[in-house]
């Protein structure tokens, strides 16, 4: 068998939460509304705040058990 044979793989696309999370980022990069921007912008924002919370309160729970 010839490698023109074989069928060309597709690229693995993200699905779910990592693709509306880049959809975030696009939007906030592209769109035309300032008020599109600006909301996702604020998301952006709050799901950074919500990771950080999430590491600072996995960091204070493992520290008072070790």
């Amino acid at each position: 068998m010839s490698s023109g044979d074989k069928k060309a793989a597709r690229p693995a696309r993200p699905h779910g939460a990592v693709r509306e999370f880049l959809k975030l980022i696009v939007e906030l990069d592209s769109s035309r509304f300032a008020s599109s921007r600006i909301k996702a912008g604020l998301l952006l924002l709050a799901l950074l705040a919500a990771f950080g919370l999430f590491g600072y309160a996995v960091a204070a729970g493992l520290s008072r058990y070790l």
